[in-house]
């Protein structure tokens, strides 16, 4: 078969050229007419119909359509897709939705293309109208990262400080606010620039796509941020008041720690602190946590003031707690004894004592009887029952309310044998002498 394939090869590829020019000779001397197509976007005409109507469009499915024609074999190379203007007119629009699509060929090539062989596939477009709506967006900002250590932010001005945004109603619903972002990174000096507006959801998360669904009367946005020296002070907040019986002011909670002051070199070096004295900081009768907002640039010394909006309005929870009590069973006998005498022996009328102390339910469950520190005074006490009297030392916000009574019985100590057995003796020979 192979040598079959290779006898006469030189021949046979002779044919095959000669019988491909004869094939183009044809071609090029007949140049016959031929169906081709070209893929055309679509434009929009007189989209200010809508807009007088008060409507926006969209439309649906793909703006491009199929331009189809005849052309003769050797001018097919010459029309392109760029000949060829597709296009609607919204002055045809109706309720329908359906507009005819309109197909135009450049003057100079429509003696390449036959006009009555263009077509359009398909032959209409439909778009869906919707409420156009304008509403304004108040501008806000972000700041990205912070000033250089000793510097703090000031005033931060936009301009303009809101934009115009106008688009089909079901968008404008889903921006919830506009605003921009501004980098303060490292920042050590007043900042002038510009940045674009952003779009931001109900949960503050960019909207990038909405750009391309809806116009925004501005593109940027001028802003300028003041970068002030500044000095940061601990807070110490003046508390006052007494907090009603039977409850305990446990501290205080603010949602800052220092607040960041400017000034002049000179007042900020003699600054340490700020001290934040206001009637909203009394606690007089209170049964439960007390919370209050307080304007921190209120309480500035002269000739500073506070770097930041966010400072103008912080939280102070003032936190009051119910005390509680809680019973203790001491063992009289592990008791220490003050003023205890060797002769004496020293027992009691009952096992234990309860003794009840108040506190904060937190403190008094870490507590245990030996934080009590009890100790038993028997000083002076001579043979007999006595009243038990204890004595206790415990930690700052506790109270020992009470114990139980008990009775201390004082007794002398037996003497052993070897004690009678001398003493007998020694009086045996004292007998005679003395007779």
């Amino acid at each position: 078969m192979k040598e079959k394939l290779l006898n006469n090869l030189g021949l046979k590829v002779a044919s095959l050229v000669l019988a491909f020019a004869v094939w183009m000779a044809v071609v090029n001397i007949s140049n016959p007419i031929i169906d081709d197509s070209q893929v055309v976007g679509i434009d929009v005409r007189n989209e200010d119909v809508l807009e007088a109507a008060n409507l926006t469009y969209e439309i649906v499915g793909k703006d491009t359509v199929t331009v189809s024609y005849q052309v003769r074999t050797r001018d097919r190379s010459l029309v392109k897709a760029s000949d060829f203007h597709a296009y609607v007119d919204l002055k045809d629009y109706n309720v329908t939705g359906a507009i005819p699509i309109t197909v135009e060929i450049n003057r100079d090539k429509e003696n390449l293309v036959k006009s009555d062989t263009i077509t359009a596939k398909p032959m209409v477009i439909r778009i869906d109208t919707e409420e156009l709506q304008r509403k304004k967006f108040d501008l806000q900002f972000r700041i990205k990262g912070t000033p250089e250590e000793g510097y703090a932010l000031g005033m931060v001005t936009l301009l303009p400080d809101s934009v115009t945004v106008e688009g089909p109603e079901s968008q404008i619903g889903q921006i919830n606010h506009m605003g921009i972002e501004i980098d303060v990174d490292n920042a050590n000096a007043d900042i002038n620039a510009v940045a674009s507006p952003v779009f931001y959801d109900a949960n503050g998360n960019e909207m990038p796509d909405m750009a391309n669904k809806v116009t925004v009367n501005r593109h940027e946005i001028e802003y300028h941020v003041s970068v002030l020296k500044a000095k940061n002070l601990s807070i110490n907040f003046e508390v006052s008041g007494e907090v009603a019986k039977g409850y305990r002011y446990t501290g205080l909670e603010c949602s800052v720690k220092s607040v960041p002051v400017v000034g002049t070199k000179s007042v900020l070096a003699s600054l340490t602190s700020l001290s934040v004295s206001s009637d909203k900081l009394n606690i007089d009768g209170a049964t439960s946590d007390k919370v209050v907002q307080l304007d921190l640039s209120q309480y500035l010394p002269p000739s500073t003031s506070v770097a930041g909006d966010e400072y103008k309005n912080v939280t102070v929870k003032l936190k009051v707690e119910p005390l509680t009590t809680r019973v203790f069973a001491l063992n009289l006998k592990n008791l220490d004894k003050k003023g205890a005498e060797a002769d004496y022996d020293y027992s009691f009328d009952k096992e234990t004592t309860d003794v009840t102390v108040k506190g904060l339910k937190e403190d008094l469950d870490a507590l245990t009887e030996k934080n009590l520190n009890a100790v038993l005074d028997v000083s002076d006490q001579e043979a007999g029952p006595h009243p038990g009297m204890v004595t206790f030392e415990v930690s700052a916000g506790f109270e020992v309310v009470g114990y139980t009574p008990f009775n201390v019985i004082v007794a002398h100590k037996d003497p052993g044998p070897a004690t009678v057995e001398s003493s007998t003796t020694a009086t045996s020979a004292e007998v005679p002498e003395s007779q």
